[in-house]
């Protein structure tokens, strides 16, 4: 019997100068050099990332990837600090094992402010 694989979601808060908007695809790409230059493309084939959603007016994004490959997508997101010639720093908040609670811990840190 073949196991379902388990995905883990990252929570991320995303840090630019003067507001500046990326594209998606931007991020994600430089998320995936991020990952192949400290890992290598044997590990970046094992991680399974998906960019669910970036959303730079309220500076979150949310990311998808394998449960086992959580923290080597930790790391490439946080020490990324350049995206198409901008500075940026993608911070980490929370990882957890739904979207639901994910979705949640937005919306609470969103409205505090």
């Amino acid at each position: 019997m073949v196991k379902k694989e388990r995905n883990r979601y990252i929570l991320f808060k995303v840090i630019t100068k003067d507001n500046t908007n990326l594209a998606q695809r931007e991020v994600l790409d430089a998320v995936w050099q991020s990952i192949w230059k400290l890992f290598g493309l044997r590990e970046a084939s094992k991680v399974g990332l998906w960019l669910l959603d970036i959303d730079f007016k309220e500076g979150f994004g949310v990311i998808r990837c394998s449960h086992n490959t959580k923290e080597i997508v930790i790391s490439a997101i946080t020490l990324i600090t350049e995206i198409s010639g901008k500075k940026v720093i993608l911070s980490p908040i929370k990882t957890s094992g739904t979207i639901r609670s994910i979705k949640t811990l937005k919306k609470l840190i969103t409205n505090k402010g």
